[in-house]
C-alpha cells in the first residue's frame, strides 16, 4: 500500500537546517557540504515513446559559502528528420544556509520565450515571471527535482512559468532500476496534482530517474554518465540567442 505524504505529514525535522533525511542525507542544507555529497553533474538521457530526444543536466558547484545549481535542458522531437518540436531551458539557482536565495531561468518552448527571476525577500521568495510578480512561501523548492527533500514537498515553484504548483506525493516503494548503465536500488515516488510524474532516488537521495506523460507522449529520464564537453553546455545560449542574466550579487 502506498503511504501518502501531504502537508500535514511532512517530517518537521526535515525543514530545519542541519536535519537529516530518512536516507541519511542532509536534507535542508544546500551549501558547499551538499555539493560535495552529490555528483558535480547529474545527466539524464531523455526518451519520448522510446525515441531519444535530448538531455537534462543538473550541475552542483560551491561558490564561496553558497551552492550554485545550474540546469540545462534541450529536447528536439523530429519527424522524418524534421524538427517538429523544440524545448530549451537554462536555469541558475543560488542556495545559502538551506534556502533558495536567487533563481534565474530562460526558456524557449517551441518558439514561446519565457523568463523567470526570483529573489529571497522579507516574508518569502519574490518571483517575477510570465504571469506577473508575486511572493512565494519561504522554503519553496524550484522544479529542478534534484533536492534531497523534494519527496517531502506538497508544492513547488515552476521554474519555467513562475507559478506555484500543488500536489501530493506518495511513496510507492523500493525498486531496482537502471542508472549509469547498471542496476540501482532506488525508492520510487508518485506525484499527483497540478503535475503528474514518477521519480526515483537512490539510498543517498540522489535523483536517478523520472517518467511522465505530456502531450500524449511518454517521457523517460534515465541517468547516464556526463561527457567531457558537458560543462560548457551550461553557459550555452538558447537557439534564439537568449542567455541567463549575469549573476552579479544575490
Amino acid at each position: 500500500m502506498q503511504s501518502l505524504i501531504t502537508r500535514r505529514s511532512v517530517l518537521g525535522g526535515l525543514a530545519a537546517a542541519g536535519a537529516t533525511s530518512m536516507f541519511g542525507v542532509p536534507a535542508a542544507t544546500a551549501g558547499p557540504d551538499l555539493a560535495s555529497a552529490y555528483p558535480q553533474i547529474l545527466k539524464f538521457r531523455v526518451e519520448r515513446d522510446d525515441s531519444f530526444i535530448g538531455h537534462v543536466m543538473v550541475r552542483h558547484q560551491p561558490v564561496g559559502e553558497a551552492l550554485q545549481v545550474d540546469v540545462f535542458i534541450a529536447f528536439q522531437v523530429k519527424l522524418a528528420f524534421i524538427t517538429v518540436y523544440r524545448y530549451e531551458h537554462r536555469a541558475r539557482e543560488i542556495w545559502r544556509d538551506g534556502q533558495l536565495v536567487r533563481l534565474d531561468t530562460v526558456t524557449n518552448d517551441d518558439g514561446n520565450p519565457q523568463q523567470v527571476a526570483g529573489r529571497a525577500a522579507t516574508g518569502g521568495f519574490a518571483v517575477d515571471g510570465p504571469n506577473g510578480a508575486f511572493t512565494a512561501p519561504s522554503g519553496i523548492l524550484p522544479s529542478s527535482y534534484w533536492h534531497p527533500r523534494f519527496p517531502e514537498q506538497s508544492r513547488m515553484l515552476d521554474s519555467q512559468k513562475g507559478r506555484i504548483l500543488e500536489f501530493d506525493i506518495s511513496k510507492v516503494g523500493a525498486e531496482s532500476i537502471e542508472a549509469l548503465g547498471a542496476p540501482v536500488d532506488a525508492e520510487r515516488f508518485a506525484m499527483r496534482g497540478d503535475i503528474d510524474l514518477d521519480f526515483w532516488y537512490d539510498a543517498r537521495r540522489v535523483w536517478q530517474k523520472m517518467t511522465f506523460t505530456i502531450k500524449g507522449g511518454f517521457m523517460e529520464y534515465t541517468r547516464v554518465p556526463p561527457g567531457a564537453d558537458d560543462n560548457a553546455l551550461f553557459a550555452s545560449p538558447l537557439t534564439t540567442g537568449v542567455v541567463l542574466p549575469p549573476l552579479g550579487t544575490a
